[in-house]
């Protein structure tokens, strides 16, 4: 496979990569201690290539059932013509995703002849490298399937790569994470380095989204429960008891984060921001009463809820839907305007726009003393935005977020756990599960007996749990987690929830779509092209 010359970068970052930025690192320098070390840590930076940038949002959370397109290119959400083997999104993952890999494998190679190291640290460094390879290719082998197969780092250019069967890529993956909770620590005090019930977890996943797939074997189901559970049962991590906590400003290192990506704006630190904050945000500002600021955020609005996630919510008795989506905006500019056809007067703090989940009648709207938006006028520009990863901390109006990017969190422990026991029969188990993790997100009422049914309304019993129900569930929790469209390829279940729930991508969306397209530019650097490296089907 033709890969760029190994270059192990060493990007410094504010808490694990905190060392001198070094942009490339030989081969002499890898073979030491010390080189091993910033090779482990620059393993971690292709993380950022993928958590907290635009990509990885298109690719995840555009087309599914839970997002329509707001005001974004409309490739992905819609799967346009667009969407082919010249595409810069599908071509930059692809190539970052297997950058990464190659300077793993360089860390890999290089770790048995180091010296002067001690040998149970090199190996936990090892370990994590291994780790990181198999996320890379998990990440990869869910957008595109059969994958060339690269162990050895690739040092020069080299024409010659080959599609393995996806089994071999899981085959891969698996030696890679049994290797890593082998050798890792289960615990750290570097916050970002992986540990053994990260890889647990990991594992779990991988296991779980196999099952789904052609390559699934007898126990993927049954591997996945006793994973997920065991980090349940002794991970070290416990579930916040206040939904709002997991993204609250700043982000605090919570009891339920378990590996995330780092990010920091300080110039001392690299200057590594993320993006994800963008990508979610409307332009209220653009209203009588609003005007542009740090709390509000930068506004992008590439993702609008379709009507199907809006309405998903017990919003009486579940708190997730208020803690999870921001729609309403205060006054931050007092003053005097015309809304809704009258002279207002705002405050500060006074309410500015309220963004309904319903229509409203004209009398009704007329009343208001704000913007009001109904879903039949969402698309002038403003709708319930996803505020997991608003970052008021920012330094300026147009800077990125400093703010890191959760990959995994306990909750969706819990999830992959209940999923896999649904699967084979113990539903009543997976419902234990669910009722425990939906637990801290039961509304307190204005009255104990108010409290009182809405857990009831919250509880779930065996007779609930079917795959349908977990994946509505995981959309409740994870919204906006990079998650969901992978989840609903794995499951099966991609074409027929888009075509029941996304009005726009429905009318597109073609079964060929559960796969990515091959970047043309790395079937036309691979000798023979095609021959040995095909495109995906219907690209």
């Amino acid at each position: 496979m033709t890969l760029t010359v190994i270059a192990v970068l060493s990007l410094s970052c504010k808490k694990l990569l905190n060392e001198d930025v070094k942009t490339q690192i030989s081969n002499l320098y890898l073979d030491t201690p010390a080189g091993l070390e910033d090779g482990v840590r620059g393993s971690y930076s292709y993380l950022r290539n993928w958590y907290g940038g635009q990509s990885s949002a298109w690719l995840n959370i555009f087309g599914t059932d839970e997002y329509q397109n707001g005001a974004a290119d409309a490739t992905f959400p819609n799967y346009t013509a667009n969407l082919n083997p010249a595409n810069a999104i599908v071509r930059d993952v692809w190539n970052a995703m297997y950058l990464g890999i190659n300077t793993c494998n360089a860390v890999i190679e290089a770790a048995p002849a180091i010296t002067g190291m001690d040998a149970a640290l090199k190996n936990r460094r090892v370990a994590e490298v291994r780790f990181l390879r198999a996320h890379y290719y998990f990440l990869l082998v869910q957008q595109f399937g059969p994958l060339h197969i690269s162990l050895k780092p690739t040092t020069e250019a080299d024409n010659k790569a080959t599609r393995s069967p996806v089994a071999d890529v899981y085959k891969v993956i698996i030696e890679d994470l049994n290797f890593a909770i082998a050798n890792l620590s289960q615990t750290t005090t570097e916050y970002g380095r992986v540990t053994i019930p990260i890889a647990k977890h990991m594992l779990a996943k991988v296991y779980l989204t196999r099952a789904g797939g052609a390559a699934k074997q007898a126990t993927d189901y049954d591997q996945a429960a006793s994973l997920a559970k065991d980090v349940i049962a002794n991970g070290g991590y416990k579930l916040v008891t206040d939904f709002s906590q997991l993204f609250a400003q700043p982000l605090t290192q919570n009891t339920e984060n378990m590996f995330a990506c780092q990010y920091s704006t300080s110039v001392v630190t690299g200057g590594f921001a993320s993006n994800t904050s963008c990508f979610q945000f409307t332009a209220g500002y653009e209203l009588n009463g609003m005007i542009r600021d740090l709390a509000n955020g930068r506004p992008f609005g590439h993702f609008r809820l379709t009507d199907w996630m809006m309405n998903l919510y017990n919003k009486t008795a579940d708190s997730r839907w208020e803690k999870t989506f921001k729609s309403v905006w205060f006054c931050n500019r007092p003053g005097t305007y015309s809304i809704n056809n009258k002279t207002v007067t705002l405050k500060r703090g006074d309410t500015c726009i309220v963004a309904f989940d319903r229509e409203l009648g004209a009398a009704e709207k007329a009343a208001k003393n704000y913007h009001v938006f109904t879903p039949s006028t969402y698309t002038a520009g403003q709708w319930p935005m996803n505020k997991k990863y608003m970052d008021s901390l920012r330094v300026g109006l147009n800077d990125a977020s400093g703010k890191d990017f959760t990959i995994y969190r306990f909750a969706e422990t819990y999830l992959i756990a209940a999923e896999a026991l649904t699967m084979t029969g113990k539903q009543a188990e997976a419902a234990v599960l669910i009722n425990t993790l939906r637990e801290r997100s039961i509304k307190t009422g204005a009255t104990p007996a108010q409290t009182a049914a809405n857990r009831a309304a919250m509880q779930v019993t065996a007779a609930d749990m079917n795959l349908d129900f977990i994946l509505d569930e995981r959309a409740r929790e994870l919204s906006g987690e990079l998650t969901r469209w992978t989840d609903l390829v794995r499951t099966g279940k991609l074409i027929e929830r888009v075509n029941k729930y996304n009005p726009v991508a429905k009318l597109t969306i073609k079964d060929f779509h559960i796969l990515r397209p091959i970047p043309q530019e790395q079937i036309d650097r691979t000798f023979e092209g095609r021959t040995n490296f095909p495109q995906n089907a219907g690209y």
